[in-house]
């Protein structure tokens, strides 16, 4: 029995507050507690202070009027949690006001009030405003929820007050305090009285647990809607912040109330206020979970909530705040879906038949109205099954660690959510974690206790499942079933009608005027009331209670055990756990092998969680006894499995892996030697469990349960020996009974059971506790504390220990491996302590948790704590021998180590490094033999993997990936690869990028230590970078032995600040225009003196990009470095024998030949060029002396000579760019106003004589009265026709550079005009001839030169062409190395394709434009007879790729081996291509960061394309080319390890070929056989004796590739092409459009088998085939692995090799296979006669010239308009008389004209872009105003017009609407400026174009150019300023010419010619920046 109510209070207006603190400091006014019953507290129930606050929620205000009473319950929450429902009746008051301040101070305050009872008469008369109201409250407080009685309690006694009924208060009060019991849940209807004659009745309800909740759920419901109600019960659930509000008080205590009651069986125990009073809403900043209500009015108070749930009640709205962390989660699927479901059914019952066209009204149950109520109950039924569907099974989880004294039960959290498939719900996660949940399992775990509706609806709610899965119709009657069960729990007794009578005021009441204020109560009176009727109540009892009786609590559905597999799902076959059930057999049964075998599936299997649980159980079933003792590899396989379980449980799904392999981890172990075990825990302590205390925690209640559940039924067996049955348990003999169970029996014999056995059982179940703690403390020790923990500290990595519940340990203890053999003594032993103390305080804080939640006494807690460091320390010390054992052996049994084949003089450098070899981004058919296992070496040659892959179908291959140390390109380290198959993670590896196209991607095996990998990279760096040349494998195994002079060792660039600065500061000079002082020189050869020194001292570079610093430094020529060479006329007669001078008597070049030529030793001593060969051609006309004086006109001397000569007598000629402003005289004319020369006109003789006599001996042209120049030259390359509208479209690449639709409709325009008579008269005639005519010599150069015409009394034109420079082609090759070679596999999605990436990178652009200039030079030479000169860059890049491919195309001689041999020699090698330079193998490079240029490559390549275009022209295969394309940077060959043929000589090598040349010059030329000879071989001269000096060193010169290929050749056909036909003499005209090339199978092709291929000594290639041998080996024909035409020979070589077998078989001595294929005879095959048209032959020639037409007139046009053309600047002009357009002659008249601003003249709009291009303003050369007319018709040149006027109407607009490309569209303004550099960098001149389209502007190095030399892009310009004036270097300097353009990464300065100009462009920029 229990109070109706403990407390009555009055609270009034509190007067004197509202006098001081309302109007002086701000204070809120507050009410008072006028008096309060009883005045002394209550025992059991304390007061609650600060009732007053929740009286009037928005605050004690007074009122002008009188307002009705209101009621409304407050619930306050005390300290031990208990609710306290406060209701209050509220109504108002008179106030009188008295006035005591001025007028003006009413308005700030209220006045004052008297106390008490007001007088009978009034002080003074009533005016306005003098009468105020004030409230007052009546309250109850109780602990009952009893709302309705409360209502009609405190309305009675209002009523009474107000009507002044003769009841006296103190009765009333007395008697609800006092006299009225309400009796316990359970009970009987109670009627009673409060003294007023009324009859009231209170019906207590059946259950206790079970919430009151009325209509109030159904109402909330109503108010949001089903969806926003069930997203507010999860997020109460997830404890989060719920505010609701409202402008009724009621609807929030209803609200509130309702939440709570469906959290049911959950009960809410954070903060619950559902009224807060607004001076208090400042609690809503609480940290903690919350449901609070407020009142609408306040709404604007409470903005700032960043983590509320605010509930509009009125509204219907729930705002969720988007920076909620974590988001509210919802109920798991498919839960969600079917509660909605539920809830619309029991809302909307109609909803389903809704759209029937005949609804069922056939059932009366379907028609019955209910009521709210009943509506409510069955709102709460549908949770209440909810709930227990989402804790099916959770009593199996409930983990009891202690029976007596008093039952303590966990639950194991980890295992339900595991059991339960539900580890990714995040909803029910956090409910478990929860302080609801903690509640919910103390008051509903035991066993042993009075249960509820919620448990009957839990134990049968499986059965209920079932049959409503059968009939889907029972689902809705079990829940009105459930809902009929809640509604009787609120109204028992509805059936037993009782007549209430309640007092209540008559309507109006409330405003009367003259109603008095509420009496004073007699405090003496109540206080004797209250008493009596505690006596009477303690008398005699008037209600007898039916208790709910305690009873076991049934189990419900129980859970399978944590290790019980679930059924067979799709990903775990039955199949699959077999395999591994047999794998863990095999391993125990000691079949490694076997076990081995399964090891990858059994991998795969254990991603799946019922594997992992099977594997656990099948290790256990091995467990016998304590220790189970392993082998090494059983141990091995065994921990292996371990660690994979281990990192595949995913989430708290691990803990039920890691306690079953806990205790497995101290029984598994193997013996390392004497005395020394290593058990499993050391090599499974990396996981991140262990480290988790939650998961020890757990593990250890359920290690407890267990010991507890084994005490008692040790008891239970001792009973039943003692026949003691008096157990429940007996009942259930064939099963073990659970935990709970035991738990159960002894709660319910616990009555019964004498104190002195309850104090045995606890001290029983204590000491299990303790002795487990002991137990697990020891565990804990053996997984926290590492194996190396006795390793120095300084060589193994820290990694921080952190535990997840944010508790961290300061020092590192977990993680490190480090294999280091050596460590101080001092630093070991202050590691381990550090460590050993850091185990021992997280074990300590383990020990305290959970000793102190099961009771273990204080004794043995403080035992246990003494206990732990011993048990640290000792096993530190134990862990030291393990540890030094464990290192010696391997972890897991290693594939052996298979040695690479080394070539002869091939030597290991370090020891081998065990590693994988790991897959990259190719796309190959590797995937199934890479990733591999072995070994990397490294050799004084390459860098090889060996080793076989990891997949076992393919174990018995070899895997080889190799390149040479010298052609690497970057060295990258790598971290953290993983292995898929392993399943491993390998912390460290590198990343090995070659240029011979190779990528190895290593991870390096765990016993390889980071000092062997830094020591391997050393070594390969010094390797990479050797000291000097002879330090390369060429030198150092064979070859020649050399003894001489050590090679002259070059200064390193830059080696010193101040030679920086100094070489820095010289050329920012040099390009400013200063001249540098002529320094004196000693003459060391007075003789060479003119061709010996540098360039001349005002040379500037001329480059159109500027190249790299290194290129211009490699020729700045020192003068002390030009060492006299003394030579003897026998070592010049040598040089005249070497391969390229035999080449140039073959070609006529020799002074026998009578054609103008010698063959001169002007450069014996490499004098005048350091960089050319000794033996040069020169013109008979030209002296050795005159030679020698050219060079210094030229970029590094490199003077124009001939290198190879046609049968028509045509020449082509490389050499390198003129110097600028130096050599204009050689093929240009400096005539003219506008052409400034700076250089001495001195000079111009010399070299005007030089080309002339090279011209002379040139074919003549040919007469003018035969044939016109123009039919000589344009018919010749159209194919003797003209062209039409029929044209091929340029390459990609020229397209681009080129923005121009190429036609040539009737002529083609050239750019030359000479300023002389020539042969005919007339100006025009004269000009259209040197326009026209067939130039004797064609001249290729850089656009940078072609600031002016051609000399046309040369009968030269210069050609400026597009070409790919060195830095395009590093850029090209870089990128197609990414995409030959990628390091990961690129993503096609992202546009990262092979073949788009092999687009980007532009290679096969720049090779189709190095076949379209080359096949210009072959037209050129071959059908115009005109000889071409080749002098682009420094002559011997981009020169010498064009010179050689011409070559190639042009003389089938250099088609065959000998011949390409020759041309290699001549024109890369002789002619001083950079190899060194090129391949970054110069030993000064090693410092710097000088990128590989791939010139020669490109050559090669361009060569493979001739061989697919025509594969029977060539003598030699792919192979061949491959072969030179690997071993020009392998540096195994010295062939391309130099940069010219002058280091050759001075390091010996090319005076030991010269000897050795000149023996078996007969051998090579002769005829008469050939040569077999290598320098090793021959060993001709072996000492140098041109050296008188002391020999110093031994050095070997290493082998000649093409010796090597030429010995190769005789052995085997490996190098020959068996298609070649050496009868074609033809001329190769090849395709040069990007569609017809190929990617180069070198680039991607690889042969993992024996590595690469090129290195025949190791892979056997050199070795007879026999067949025998492949017809019986196994072979493995697979792309990427092995040769597929080695693997499948073709028909040539299997039928030589027949022939060896069958004259081998017959006894005869083998032929070598070339002489059995030249004997060979070759059938007759008649040829096929066919008659071909002119119109045929002209459909064949004509596309394969049109290349070479659009690089003339390209070039022509553009020195053309350079020449003669300013374009028109028009501006809008509006034309107020008639006027004449320039163009069409036809009116112009209005706004609609166009005037050109500097000439005048005027135009129609449509009309200016057809108007002849020419400003008159700026005057032609010699009066020509436009370019000139020709008639192609008949080849007339008397058809050129000589009229300016006709010739712009006719022709001129029309040709250069076609070729134009200076004028686009889009360019909004362009001009010159001067541009400053970057750092260091002077001002140069640029063409800038301001494109308002693109939003850019662009700059070129003229106005000419297509191709931009820089972008600055306007949306990052920041700002346009002028700027302070600089030195520019030149004179004339407008000081506001200056101006600065500022972008988001640098600052560009510039300067205009004046003033108005940089304005202009500062207007123009600032105009398109808006």
């Amino acid at each position: 029995m229990s109070r109706l109510a403990d407390y009555f209070v009055i609270v009034g207006y509190d007067n004197d507050k509202e006098k001081t603190a309302g109007n002086v400091s701000g204070q809120p006014i507050c009410g008072k507690i006028v008096q309060r019953f009883p005045e002394k507290d209550w025992p059991d129930t304390p007061f609650i202070e600060g009732i007053e606050w929740f009286c009037q929620p928005l605050g004690w205000n007074l009122s002008y009027e009188k307002q009705e009473p209101k009621f409304f319950i407050s619930v306050l929450t005390d300290i031990d949690a208990n609710k306290h429902y406060c209701a209050c009746l509220s109504f108002h008051e008179t106030l009188a006001i008295t006035q005591t301040r001025s007028v003006d101070d009413e308005d700030e305050t209220i006045g004052n009030s008297s106390r008490g009872p007001p007088a009978p008469a009034a002080v003074e008369p009533i005016t306005h405003h003098s009468i105020m109201y004030a409230p007052k409250c009546l309250v109850l407080i109780s602990r009952l929820d009893c709302a309705d009685t409360f209502k009609n309690c405190l309305g009675t006694i209002y009523t009474v007050y107000i009507e002044n009924l003769p009841y006296a208060m103190e009765n009333l009060i007395g008697n609800i305090l006092g006299c009225i019991q309400v009796p316990p849940a359970g009970g009987p209807q109670v009627r009673f009285s409060i003294g007023a004659g009324d009859k009231q009745s209170l019906q207590p309800p059946q259950s206790s647990s079970l919430p009151i909740t009325g209509s109030g759920v159904n109402f909330l419901f109503k108010q949001l809607g089903i969806k926003n109600v069930l997203i507010l019960l999860c997020a109460v659930m997830t404890e989060n912040k719920i505010l609701f509000h409202s402008k009724c008080y009621w609807h929030l205590t209803d609200s509130c109330r309702a939440l709570v009651a469906l959290m049911y069986p959950f009960r809410y125990t954070h903060v619950y206020i559902p009224i807060l009073p607004a001076p208090l809403t400042e609690v809503l900043s609480t940290p903690t979970p919350f449901i609070m209500g407020i009142h609408s009015s306040l709404q604007t108070e409470i903005t700032d909530l960043l983590d509320v749930i605010v509930v509009d009640l009125d509204g219907g709205l729930v705002t969720i705040p988007d920076a909620l962390t974590p988001p509210v989660p919802i109920f798991p699927s498919p839960l969600w879906e079917q509660t909605q479901e539920l809830l619309s059914m029991i809302l909307f019952p109609n909803l389903a038949q809704a759209d029937y066209a005949f609804p069922n009204h056939e059932r009366p149950s379907s028609t019955l109205a209910k009521t709210e109520t009943q509506i409510d109950k069955e709102l709460r039924a549908i949770f209440m099954r909810l709930f227990a569907q989402l804790l099916q099974g959770y009593r199996s989880c409930l983990t009891i660690i202690r029976i007596h004294p008093k039952t303590v039960i966990t639950f194991h959290k980890a295992g339900f959510l595991g059991a339960r498939d539900l580890i990714e719900s995040e909803f029910l996660f956090r409910v478990l974690d929860s302080m609801f949940f903690t509640t919910f399992v103390n008051e509903r775990g035991p066993p042993w206790r009075a249960s509820d509706a919620w448990d009957e609806l839990y134990s049968s709610m499986n059965e209920l499942l079932k049959s409503e899965a059968q009939n889907k119709n029972l689902i809705l009657t079990h829940i009105q079933e459930l809902g009929r069960t809640l509604y009787e729990n609120e109204a028992s007794n509805a059936h037993v009608t009782y007549a209430q009578k309640v007092l209540r005021p008559p309507e109006g009441a409330f405003q009367r005027i003259h109603q008095p204020s509420f009496p004073r109560i007699s405090t003496d009176k109540v206080e004797l009331i209250i008493q009596d009727g505690i006596r009477k109540n303690g008398l005699s009892q008037r209600f007898h209670v039916t208790r709910n009786q305690h009873r076991i609590i049934p189990m419900g559905p129980r859970l399978p055990e944590p290790l019980d597999v679930r059924p067979t799902t799709v990903h775990n076959s039955a199949r699959r756990l077999e395999v591994l059930r047999t794998c863990v057999s095999y391993i125990f049964e000691n079949r490694i092998a076997d076990a081995r075998k399964l090891l990858p599936a059994v991998m795969r299997t254990l991603k799946h969680r019922d594997a992992r649980l099977i594997l656990c159980r099948e290790l256990f079933g091995y467990v016998h006894g304590n220790k189970a003792v392993l082998d090494h590899q059983q141990f091995d396989l065994v921990v292996r499995f371990m660690n994979k379980a281990l990192q595949n449980s995913s989430g708290v799904d691990e803990y039920t892996v890691a306690a079953a392999l806990l205790p497995m981890s101290t029984i598994f172990c193997r013996k390392l030697s004497m005395g020394v075990v290593q058990f499993a825990y050391t090599e499974i302590q990396d996981h991140a469990i262990w480290k988790n205390l939650q998961f020890w925690e757990s593990t250890f209640f359920q290690d407890v349960q267990a010991q507890i559940k084994a005490l008692y039924l040790l008891q239970r067996r001792q009973n039943e020996h003692n026949k003691e049955a008096n157990c429940v348990l007996d009942e259930v003999p064939l099963e073990e009974p659970t935990a709970l169970e035991i738990t159960a029996e002894q709660l319910r014999k616990s009555p019964t059971i004498e104190e002195e056995k309850k104090a045995e059982l606890a001290k029983s179940e204590e000491s299990t506790l303790y002795s487990q703690a002991i137990h697990f403390a020891n565990r804990m020790v053996s997984l926290l504390i590492p194996l190396d923990v006795n390793v120095d500290a300084a060589s193994k990595p820290k990694l921080a220990f952190r535990l997840e519940e944010n508790q961290s340990v300061s020092n590192s203890i977990m993680g490190s491996h480090s294999l280091s053999e050596h460590s101080d003594e001092g630093f070991e032993e202050n590691d381990a302590l550090e460590i050993g103390v850091t185990v021992g305080k997280t074990i300590s804080r383990f020990i305290d948790c959970v000793c102190t939640e099961g009771g273990v006494t204080s004794e043995h807690i403080r035992n246990l704590h003494d206990m732990v460091p011993g048990v640290v320390h000792m096993h530190i010390e134990s862990l030291e021998p393990v540890y030094q054992e464990a290192k010696r052996h391997p972890h897991v049994q290693k594939p052996k180590i298979q040695t690479p084949c080394l070539l002869p003089g091939e030597e290991l450098a370090t020891e081998h490094l065990r590693c994988f070899l790991m897959p990259d981004g190719r796309e190959d058919d590797t995937q199934c033999l890479i990733p591999a296992e072995g070994a990397l070496f490294l050799t004084n040659y390459r860098v090889v993997f060996k080793g076989s892959p990891c997949d076992p179908l393919f174990c018995e291959q070899t895997i080889v990936r190799a390149f040479p140390i010298a052609s690497m390109l970057k060295e990258k380290k790598i971290s953290m690869l993983y292995l898929a198959h392993l399943d491993q993670t390998l912390p460290e590896g590198l990343q090995l990028r070659s240029s011979c196209f190779q990528l190895l991607k290593i991870a390096f095996d765990t016993e390889v230590t980071l000092e062997q990998i830094e020591a391997f990279r050393k070594t390969l760096s010094k390797a990479r970078h050797p000291f000097d040349e002879f330090e390369y494998f060429a030198f150092q195994s064979y070859g020649t032995m050399l003894q001489g002079v050590v090679p002259l060792k070059t200064k390193e660039k830059y080696s010193t600040l101040k030679g920086f600065a100094k070489k820095t500061l010289l050329r920012t000079a040099k390009k400013a225009g200063f001249k540098q002082k002529a320094q004196t020189k000693r003459k060391l050869m007075p003789e060479y003196e003119l061709g010996g020194g540098g360039g001349s001292a005002d040379a500037l570079e001329t480059h159109s990009i500027d190249d790299e610093l290194e290129d211009a430094d490699e020729f700045e020529i020192q003068q002390n470095e030009a060492l006299p060479r003394l030579l003897t006329s026998k070592d010049i007669e040598r040089m005249r024998e070497r391969s390229y001078v035999r080449d140039w008597k073959r070609l006529g070049f020799d002074a026998d030949g009578q054609r103008g030529f010698r063959i001169s030793n002007a450069n014996a001593n490499y004098v005048t060029c350091r960089t050319y060969p000794a033996i040069i051609v020169a013109p008979v006309q030209c002296s050795d002396a005159a030679m020698a004086h050219l060079g210094r006109y030229f970029k590094g001397q490199r003077i124009p000579l001939p290198t190879w000569r046609h049968a028509n007598g045509a020449l082509l000629i490389r050499g390198a760019q003129p110097n600028s402003k130096s050599v204009i005289g050689m093929i240009k004319n400096t005539t003219g106003a506008n052409t400034i020369s700076h250089h001495d006109v001195t000079h111009y003789p010399e070299q005007d004589k030089y080309f002339m006599a090279l011209i002379n001996t040139m074919p003549k042209l040919t007469p003018l009265d035969q044939y016109t120049g123009m039919n000589l030259s344009m018919s010749s390359l159209l194919g003797h026709g003209t062209v039409g509208d029929d044209h091929q479209s340029l390459t990609p690449e020229l397209m681009r550079k080129q923005r121009t639709n190429l036609n040539v409709p009737e002529g083609s325009k050239s750019g030359g005009a000479g300023n002389k008579g020539g042969t005919m008269k007339g100006n025009a005639t004269n000009t259209s001839v040197h326009a026209f005519r067939k130039m004797r010599l064609y001249a290729l150069g850089e656009k940078s030169q072609a600031k002016s015409n051609l000399n046309g009394d040369f009968c030269a034109d210069f050609i400026p062409v597009d070409y790919p420079d060195i830095r395009q082609s590093r850029s090209a090759f870089k990128k197609l190395m990414r995409a030959c070679m990628p390091s990961h596999n690129a993503n096609d999605a992202d546009g990262q394709s092979f073949a788009k990436m092999v687009e980007q990178s532009d290679w096969l652009q720049q090779i189709s434009t190095l076949l379209q200039l080359s096949g210009a030079v072959v037209d050129l030479i071959d059908l115009q007879e005109s000889s071409v000169m080749l002098s682009l860059e420094d002559g011997s890049d981009v020169t010498a790729q064009l010179s050689a491919i011409a070559q190639l195309c042009l003389d089938p001689y250099y088609r065959t081996l000998d011949g390409f041999r020759v041309l290699i020699e001549k024109e890369w090698l002789a002619f001083g291509h950079r190899f060194a330079h090129r391949s970054n193998l110069k030993p000064s490079h090693a410092s710097t960061n000088i990128a590989f240029a791939p010139t020669f490559l490109q050559f090669l390549d361009v060569v493979y394309q001739l061989q697919r275009q025509f594969p029977m022209a060539f003598e030699f295969n792919d192979f061949y080319l491959r072969f030179l394309a690997y071993h020009v940077v392998s540096c195994r060959f010295r062939t391309f390890l130099f940069d010219c043929e002058l280091e050759r000589y001075d390091s010996g090598i090319a005076s030991m070929e010269d000897k050795r040349g000149s023996l078996s010059t007969k051998h090579l030329f002769g005829g008469g056989g050939v040569a077999n000879g290598s320098d090793d071989e021959c060993n001709v001269y072996p000492l140098d004796i041109r050296s008188p000096r002391t020999p110093t060193q031994m050095n070997r010169i290493g082998h000649s590739i093409f010796d090597y290929i030429e010995r190769q050749h005789n052995k085997s056909p490996i190098f020959y092409n068996f298609l070649y036909s050496s009868d074609k003499d033809v001329v190769l005209r090849p395709q040069n459009s990007v569609a017809a090339l190929d990617l180069w199978t070198f680039y991607t092709n690889e042969e993992l088998a024996q590595g690469p291929p090129y290195d025949l000594e190791v892979t056997n290639v050199d070795d007879e085939i026999d067949l025998s041998e492949i017809k019986g080996k196994r072979m493995v024909i697979s792309a990427g692995y092995d040769n597929i035409e080695k693997c499948n020979p073709n028909a040539y070589v299997c039928l030589l090799s027949e022939v060896k077998q069958a004259e081998t078989e017959r006894g005869h001595l083998p032929q070598k296979w070339q002489q059995v294929w030249n004997n060979l005879v070759v059938p007759p095959v008649e040829p096929m006669s066919r008659k071909t048209s002119l119109n045929s032959m002209l459909v064949q020639t004509q596309q394969l010239k049109r290349s070479t037409l659009e690089i003339i007139i390209k070039g022509r046009l553009a020195g053309y308009q350079d020449k003669f053309f300013h374009p028109h600047r028009f501006e809008k002009h509006p034309y107020t008389t008639p006027t004449n357009c320039n163009h069409c002659t036809k009116l112009l008249w209005g706004p609609v004209g166009y005037r050109c601003m500097d000439c005048g003249n005027s135009y129609h709009e449509k009309c200016t872009e057809l108007s002849m291009k020419n400003c008159t303003k700026y005057k032609a050369i010699d009066g020509a105003v436009g370019p000139p007319n020709v008639n192609m018709s008949q080849g007339d040149t008397a058809s050129i017009a000589s009229s300016a006027a006709t010739t712009a109407r006719t022709s001129s607009h029309h040709f250069y609407n076609q070729f134009s490309s200076n004028v686009a569209e889009n360019r909004t303004h362009e001009g010159h400026l001067y541009k400053r550099g970057a750092l260091l960098k002077g001002w140069k001149q640029r063409w800038f174009v301001l494109d308002s389209i693109k939003h850019q502007l662009r700059y070129y190095d003229t106005a000419d150019d297509t191709a931009p030399k820089g972008i600055i892009e306007l949306a990052e310009v920041q700002s346009v300023t002028a700027a302070q004036p600089a030195q520019i270097g030149t004179k004339g300097v407008d000081e506001k010419g200056f101006f600065d353009l500022k972008t988001s990464k640098r600052t560009y300065n510039f300067y205009a010619m004046n003033a108005n100009l940089a304005q202009e462009w500062t207007e123009k920029l600032q105009a398109c920046l808006q």
